[in-house]
């Protein structure tokens, strides 16, 4: 990529690529001081449209005492993943010149009925002041995921990033059957 202004050379990651090219998104929520407890975590659902469109993200928990970040897969199977409802969330464009949309369904505090081990595919645990990453994954097309921030204690602070691009896999010129990502 070359920078607009210099000319020069400018290499930046698949992640950074998406925002510049408004693609890329963000979403968060936030408790209040001491308002994080075991029985109240902080939950996105996110529903991926049947399309060509591919979402890379990352989840992002902050806690001031012990929690744990998972993600949830919809295996079709209600009694592993029943998640439905919430409040509707638009995501931001982390390009703020961008006036292009998110392609995902978003809603913050769904009612979770069930969300068991056979329906979770990542979880890492953030540590005593810490913040941890989820991995970075690639969501299905049309599936439903719950990112859920999980307190250890009760009387905690905390706070539930999601960041995000959208990209569709194309295939360049020379490269018949290969698919590489766009990212």
């Amino acid at each position: 990529m070359l920078d607009e202004k210099t000319g020069y050379q400018v290499s930046i990651t698949g992640m950074a690529h998406g925002t510049h090219e408004g693609n890329g998104y963000m979403a968060w929520l936030s408790t209040a001081i001491n308002d994080f407890d075991i029985a109240s975590p902080l939950d996105f659902l996110m529903i991926t449209p049947d399309s060509p469109i591919h979402i890379c993200i990352q989840a992002l928990g902050c806690a001031n005492t012990a929690a744990v970040i998972q993600t949830y897969e919809d295996t079709g199977v209600l009694a592993q993943f029943n998640v439905a409802g919430g409040t509707a969330y638009i995501p931001r464009n982390k390009n703020r010149n961008s006036a292009k949309t998110s392609v995902v369904t978003l809603t913050h505090t769904p009612v979770v009925t069930a969300a068991t081990v056979d329906a979770l595919i990542q979880e890492r645990h953030a540590g005593k002041s810490g913040a941890h990453l989820s991995y970075e994954i690639i969501l299905r097309a049309n599936t439903a995921y719950l990112f859920r921030f999980l307190s250890m204690d009760d009387d905690n602070e905390g706070s539930l990033n999601l960041d995000w691009v959208e990209f569709a896999e194309r295939v360049p010129s020379g490269f018949a059957g290969v698919i590489p990502p766009n990212i």
